[in-house]
């Protein structure tokens, strides 16, 4: 009899309201999971186009303040920063590569793909557009004729 009164107090979740909970649970991970991966890559690629936009600046400055030419070589998955009045000419390179999944497509400047500072110039020699993309988003990267530098998700 004891044990009769025992087991009637108990009281607990069915296995047929765990399985509901836990199908519910699924569901809602297999909506969320994709946004976030979403966000993580859309944030690399954020992060990438800000490196590439301070490497610009900082040529900007070397060339203002220390009268240094040189600039920035776009390629497709990579960019070059130079010192000289080209990259066919200059003295001193770094070249900076991206992942294989990002690449710099359209771009769009006034004189071939090179940005170009003169020594003692804030303003460049060419200007315009480029986009950096892995497929599925874009940034868009723009420095105008006066030397302003940024970029916008598309």
């Amino acid at each position: 009899m004891r044990k009769k009164k025992l087991t009637k107090n108990l009281k607990g979740f069915s296995l047929f309201e765990l399985l509901i909970t836990m199908g519910i649970l699924m569901i809602l991970s297999l909506m969320v999971f994709p946004l976030a991966i979403n966000k993580t890559q859309e944030s690399k690629l954020e992060s990438y186009a800000s490196q590439l936009v301070t490497d610009i600046h900082f040529q900007q400055q070397k060339s203002t303040f220390q009268n240094i030419s040189g600039g920035v070589s776009l390629g497709t998955n990579t960019y070059t920063l130079f010192y000289g009045d080209t990259l066919s000419t200059s003295v001193d390179t770094d070249i900076k590569r991206y992942p294989n999944n990002i690449r710099i497509t359209s771009i769009a400047l006034t004189n071939s793909n090179e940005i170009s500072f003169l020594p003692g110039e804030f303003k460049p020699l060419s200007y315009g557009t480029m986009v950096l993309t892995d497929g599925y988003t874009s940034i868009q990267i723009y420095i105008n004729k006066e030397g302003l530098v940024g970029y916008e998700k598309l």
